[in-house]
C-alpha cells in the first residue's frame, strides 16, 4: 500500500511506501497526532491513483520519499 504525506507547514508531499520506518503504514512516526502540521492520506492500492492525488493538492511541492522511494 501507498501513503501521501502531506506537510502543511513546508508546503510538500511525500510519497510512501507503508512498510517506510517514516510512514509506519500511515500511522507517522510520532505516538499522536495534533493535525496542525500536515494529514496522511490513503492508503493507495494504485501508484498513479496516489500520484494523481499527490499532484492535486494545492501549494505543495511533490516528490517521493527519499528513504522508501514511495
Amino acid at each position: 500500500m501507498l501513503y501521501i504525506y502531506e506537510n502543511w507547514t513546508h508546503h510538500r508531499a511525500r510519497l510512501h511506501v507503508g512498510e517506510c520506518p517514516y510512514c509506519n503504514n500511515g500511522a507517522g512516526t510520532q505516538p499522536s497526532d495534533s493535525g496542525r502540521n500536515g494529514r496522511w492520506l490513503g492508503p493507495f492500492s494504485d501508484r498513479d491513483a496516489a500520484i494523481k492525488m499527490a499532484r492535486s493538492l494545492k501549494n505543495v511541492e511533490f516528490k517521493p520519499c527519499g528513504h522508501c522511494s514511495g
